[in-house]
């Protein structure tokens, strides 16, 4: 063999040799390509995951903050607003979401703020109240810290809830003067009842005339106490719904004859005139009985307040094509027009020269027996010049 079939050897053995390393290194690279192409695979799938676990706690967190009756909102560290609620933009009477902005342009209360200003400096919850547009808001602001068992001052923002407790401030006033206005009203009964008995078993007022004086009264006074304790009783079930109004098609006039009849004795004993003007075909959709009820309350009440002499007047007219209307009208002391819009609130009696004897019930439970009825009860009043109370009815 030649000295050049041994090079064209060595140069076919380099060539196979540089072949088989190159295809190696194809191979290799082959491979790497598609470990790398599985691993991106499998990153897009995890990422897919993320973002889809990511839609779905927005998803719940957007029907967590609809399902809430109080405003709800997130804000990062520098109390720009990430999220709200609509109950949040509500409250705040904010047109449309306020995504962005500072929570202060939201809130335009430098109390509410602040709230959330020391939440954060603190890293602690903090609750505040304060009064804002004739509104009572409570505020409770918790920081979210972005590392766990940290002390210092709060880098993850805050968690923010608002809620208007204006009603229950509100309510809860009501419900502090219902208890005192039942333990006035049944001290001045109570004690005049103990009074007329320590009176009686005293030995110096043996005197028939004295002894059937003391029972008179201590009658009476039962007799009102009773009173207080029905009304009370028929307001707690018309107030929550267990007295169901039957709605029928009821003529006015021979209501307000029935009224006028049972109250007669009344007004006779006060030399008063009754001058009714109901015509006979004005037919309300109504409850009989009830209805029956408040008439026999604004009468009964014009009856009170008209001084000896003087004349109550009871009217019905069609209102308009869907109401009838209903007048009882004195000529007693009147109602001073601050007082006007409470008279009908349970008892309200801060004009002295209206509120002697009853319970202070009769016009709320009028008030309720109307607004049953989709209907609504007003007065109108001069002082000095007496007094119109006015109720609606649906027509039939």
């Amino acid at each position: 063999m030649s000295s050049l079939d041994y090079v064209l050897i060595v140069m076919a053995l380099l060539g196979i040799t540089a072949a088989w390393h190159g295809y190696a290194r194809a191979r290799r690279a082959s491979a790497e390509a598609n470990r790398l192409a599985a691993e991106r695979a499998i990153l897009a799938r995890k990422e897919d995951r993320v973002a889809n676990d990511l839609r779905l706690a927005r998803h719940q967190l957007d029907a967590l903050g609809e399902a809430a009756l109080d405003g709800l909102l997130l804000l990062d560290d520098n109390r720009q607003i990430l999220w709200g609620n609509a109950a949040a933009w509500e409250i705040f009477r904010a047109g449309r979401p306020a995504i962005g902005q500072p929570f202060i342009a939201l809130a335009h209360d430098v109390e509410l703020n602040q709230a959330v200003i020391d939440a954060l400096s603190e890293a602690r919850s903090i609750v505040r109240q304060t009064a804002a547009d004739a509104r009572t808001l409570r505020i409770q602001a918790v920081p979210l810290d972005d590392h766990e068992g940290s002390a210092s001052v709060s880098q993850g923002g805050a968690a923010v809830a608002i809620e208007d407790v204006t009603e229950l401030q509100r309510l809860g006033r009501v419900r502090r003067d219902l208890i005192a206005n039942i333990s006035h009203e049944l001290r001045t009964p109570l004690a005049n009842i103990d009074l007329a008995a320590q009176t009686l078993r005293s030995s110096g007022f043996a005197d028939p005339e004295i002894r059937g004086r003391m029972l008179d009264q201590i009658q009476s006074y039962v007799q009102n106490l009773s009173q207080l304790s029905q009304e009370m009783m028929d307001l707690a079930q018309i107030e929550s719904g267990q007295v169901l109004l039957r709605l029928v098609p009821v003529q006015l006039e021979p209501l307000v004859q029935q009224a006028i009849r049972l109250l007669m004795p009344h007004a006779t004993v006060k030399q008063q005139t009754l001058q009714i003007d109901v015509p006979d075909d004005i037919v309300a959709l109504a409850d009989d009985q009830q209805v029956t009820r408040v008439i026999l309350n604004l009468v009964q009440n014009a009856i009170k307040f008209t001084p000896d002499g003087g004349t109550i007047w009871v009217a019905a007219t069609l209102a308009d094509e869907e109401d009838v209307q209903v007048c009882v009208k004195d000529n007693g002391p009147g109602i001073q027009e601050a007082e006007q819009s409470r008279i009908f609130e349970r008892f309200y009696k801060a004009d002295r020269a209206r509120s002697r004897g009853g319970t202070g019930l009769g016009l709320a439970i009028a008030r309720h027996i109307v607004e049953g009825h989709g209907g609504r009860i007003w007065v109108e009043s001069v002082p000095g010049q007496g007094a119109t109370f006015c109720f609606t009815l649906p027509r039939a």
